[in-house]
């Protein structure tokens, strides 16, 4: 389970931006996953750099809805990722070495 200072990573898989939307290939598992603006969002700031707060702060300012809402779905998102083997969760409180994101 995904905690605020973990820092989601997307593994390597062919993904391409479409408008605000994104497709994400599985090659392994043979699907498709076609993500609305919001998911292409959180899925573009899953880099190992941010952690989930800063995800959900950047979603916070970018979208009209209110911090609780978007944390619960953020949360939720990202263990949806990390279950279908999409995301890896460095749980360190630096996993880069550098600051803070």
């Amino acid at each position: 389970m995904a905690s605020r200072d973990s820092r989601p990573r997307r593994v390597t898989v062919p993904w391409r931006a479409i408008d605000t939307e994104a497709l994400i290939v599985d090659p392994k598992a043979g699907l498709l996953y076609p993500l609305n603006s919001v998911a292409a969002r959180v899925w573009e700031l899953c880099d190992g750099d941010h952690t989930v707060d800063a995800i959900v702060r950047a979603l916070v300012e970018e979208f009209d809805s209110d911090e609780a809402t978007i944390r619960t779905d953020v949360l939720g998102f990202v263990d949806e990722l990390s279950a279908a083997g999409l995301i890896t969760m460095d749980r360190s409180s630096d996993a880069t070495g550098r600051g803070g994101a």
